[in-house]
């Protein structure tokens, strides 16, 4: 008898066990809530839960979710600056906090958050629509330091390198341009000209003119390889970029020049078939007609070594 009821007894609370673990929990109660799309009692369950304390990641974000989605947007804002409070060093939270300024329409929280974001952990997105707002407002002190950061990290777009070296430039600061002019030069496609040619001139002004000489004539050996100054644009380049090489130093421009002539005609002569002209030893870069008709500068730069009447250097006796 006594074996009975201890029995009922161990049964009556295991039962009672059972269903108590079987009653949902608060999570559950909301989230099957929000499943059967019963809104009103979803909120209500989550700001109990948000007021007495109980502040889960996945809560918080539904409690924000409901809000934004019966349009009360102060609630909305004011649970996001919290959760952003509670979690100050988490990228994701002061993402959200962005996203929600964008969405909102609310451009200068929106900014000022970004840049949060930028500090806590650098990206190339964040830079980009920081970029765009600070130039769309003029901002061009914030935007320069920017860039000197994005420079330093060396996640600076080849554009953004040229825009900074101008930048710089116009304002004296010659190294700081030619540290960005040369991270654009190695970054930017071959046929870029405008950044290219403000290089030459930095590195002249600084007195690296060997260093400019020097890359000057890769880049005309480029442009005329792969006839590039066919361009109007690209071919006014070209011929500015001999005068200045020219005015720099004459003999040493000229040398530099004929060899990058040499190479590019020996690549040439080297597809071509066995009835081509040859190109020994040519050294010609043509300039704008309309340059050499007003007389700034010849036509052509040309070696001083004797050539027959085919064009061929002439072999010393």
């Amino acid at each position: 008898m006594l074996r009975h009821i201890a029995l009922i007894i161990l049964l009556t609370a295991v039962s009672l066990a059972a269903g108590v673990a079987m009653v949902p929990g608060e999570r559950e109660q909301w989230t099957m809530l929000v499943r059967d799309g019963r809104n009103q009692e979803a909120l209500r369950a989550l700001e109990a839960g948000y007021a007495a304390g109980r502040r889960e990641v996945d809560a918080v974000l539904h409690l924000y979710k409901l809000y934004m989605s019966l349009a009360d947007i102060d609630r909305a804002t004011q649970i996001m600056q919290q959760f952003v409070a509670d979690h100050p060093d988490d990228p994701a939270a002061v993402a959200l906090l962005a996203k929600h300024y964008g969405d909102t329409q609310d451009k200068p929280a929106e900014v000022r958050t970004l840049e949060r974001l930028f500090t806590l952990s650098p990206s190339v997105q964040t830079a980009r629509d920081l970029l765009a707002y600070y130039r769309l407002e003029g901002a061009f002190e914030r935007e320069e330091r920017l860039l000197r950061i994005l420079l330093a990290r060396q996640t600076i777009t080849a554009n953004d390198a040229e825009r900074l070296g101008l930048i710089l430039l116009a304002h004296g600061d010659l190294f700081g341009a030619r540290d960005a002019l040369v991270r654009f030069d190695e970054t930017a496609n071959p046929e870029r000209t405008t950044g290219r040619l403000a290089l030459f001139e930095v590195l002249v002004q600084i007195g690296d003119k060997n260093t400019a000489l020097t890359k000057a004539a890769s880049w005309i050996g480029f442009w005329h390889k792969a006839r590039l100054n066919r361009a109007a644009g690209a071919e006014a380049s070209s011929a500015r970029l001999i005068r200045m090489m020219l005015a720099v130093d004459d003999r040493v421009a000229r040398r530099l020049i004929c060899d990058a002539q040499r190479k590019a005609a020996a690549e040439s002569d080297a597809g071509d078939d066995d009835d081509a002209p040859l190109h020994d030893g040519a050294c010609e870069l043509r300039l704008p007609s309309a340059e050499a008709a007003a007389g700034t500068v010849g036509t052509t730069v040309t070696s001083t070594e004797p050539r027959d009447d085919l064009g061929r250097r002439r072999r010393r006796r």
